[in-house]
């Protein structure tokens, strides 16, 4: 009986990226080893992803790759936006860089600015960069020239090259080697005070700012600040995508709000059976180890079900609404009402609890009621 209940389960949330996937196959190239040999020229921008992303040739456009390990040692005509465990950037780039990854090693040249977050970020003394440095990462270590100043946030700096600007730091310890030359301002934030090592060089002022003490009263004022401001995003952004699934899939969006509607039983009795089955299905694979890679798709596409559901619920709500004050109104002006009426009232401390729990097993419920109907439609048609 379980496994029954599970394998449903596995397969109706899996089921919207089954039928997607030949879609984004064709908009980004996904392999375990992603090349663009040397000599070879794309008159594009190039979208790759894989576990090892190489580029050797010439990319004329942006490059947008993702990958384990990601090796940049051709040319891009255009902006360099990678995120990965590890990636290398030995070649040429036109324009700027924008990279997340766990490890960072630029030794090329850099027309525009460099972005970087990640673990740890090494510009090489063989590095030329153009522009400007902005940098979040535990570890920085500069030994190339910048050419427009830096702004940096990182557990330990070491700069020891000309920047040619402004350095506006916070850190918890800088340390400026001997042939470091800063032509403009060091300001930085730190418990303890800049190694400035003899030979190097800062022409304009230097500053030293303690990081402010914590005032117990401005920390809960920010906190609500921006748990008010997060909450203002989260709205914008489900608002968003509701909108999106009502322009792109009006016919399917509807189906689960009419499901909610109609058979709210049904519906929160199979979400509460997802629910639960679905996390205890996930640490099962996980703990298998050859079944890593399902339960993580597995849990995308659950976590994702679980977001989209105050969108059906919301919509329903709206389109209540409406009815009960006699007014027409579209999908789009019933999913905004329905939503600021949802926030609302999840706002309501227990009520508000009770409200999103409810909604979410509504919404997941109805999901995989309609996607069970799909299921059984494309089987009885054998296209699974």
């Amino acid at each position: 009986m379980l496994k029954s209940i599970f394998i449903s389960i596995v397969t109706l949330l899996l089921l919207p990226l089954v039928l997607t996937s030949s879609i984004f196959a064709q908009q980004i190239e996904r392999s375990e080893v992603t090349l663009v040999e040397k000599g070879e020229v794309i008159n594009q921008d190039y979208f790759a992803a894989g576990e090892k992303v190489t580029v050797a040739g010439t990319v004329n456009g942006d490059a947008y790759l993702a990958g384990g390990n990601i090796i940049v040692e051709g040319e891009i005509n255009g902006d360099l936006m990678a995120a990965g465990g590890t990636v290398i950037v030995r070649g040429k780039i036109s324009q700027d860089v924008r990279v997340a990854a766990g490890q960072i090693v630029i030794s090329g040249e850099v027309g525009g600015n460099i972005t970087s977050l990640g673990g740890s970020v090494t510009i090489t003394d063989s590095a030329k960069v153009n522009g400007s440095l902005t940098a979040a990462t535990g570890n920085l270590s500069v030994f190339a020239p910048i050419g427009k100043g830096a702004t940096i946030g990182v557990g330990e700096a070491t700069i020891s090259n000309i920047v040619g600007g402004n350095i506006q730091a916070g850190v918890g310890s800088l340390t400026l080697g001997p042939n470091a030359q800063i032509d403009g301002d060091l300001t930085y934030v730190s418990e303890n005070v800049a190694d400035i090592q003899s030979g190097a060089q800062i022409s304009g002022k230097t500053t030293h700012n303690l990081p402010p003490k914590p005032d117990k009263e401005k920390a809960a004022k920010a906190i609500t600040a921006a748990a008010l401001i997060f909450k203002v995003i989260s709205f914008v952004a489900i608002l968003l995508i509701g909108l999106l699934l009502l322009k792109f899939f009006p016919t399917f969006t509807n189906k689960i709000a009419q499901t909610i509607e109609q058979k709210p039983r049904a519906a929160l009795g199979f979400g509460l059976i997802a629910v639960i089955l679905a996390p205890i299905l996930i640490v099962l694979l996980l703990i298998t180890v050859i079944g890593i890679p399902i339960s993580l798709i597995l849990l995308f596409a659950f976590l994702i079900t679980l977001y989209f559901s105050k969108i059906f619920v919301s919509l329903v709500i709206g389109k209540k609404t409406f009815k009960w004050i006699n007014q027409k109104a579209g999908d789009y002006q019933a999913l905004f009402v329905g939503l600021i009426i949802y926030y609302l009232i999840t706002a309501l401390p227990i009520i508000g609890t009770i409200v999103s729990i409810l909604a979410i097993l509504a919404g997941v419920g109805a999901v995989l009621i309609i996607k069970k109907e799909l299921y059984s439609q494309f089987r009885s048609k054998k296209l699974l």
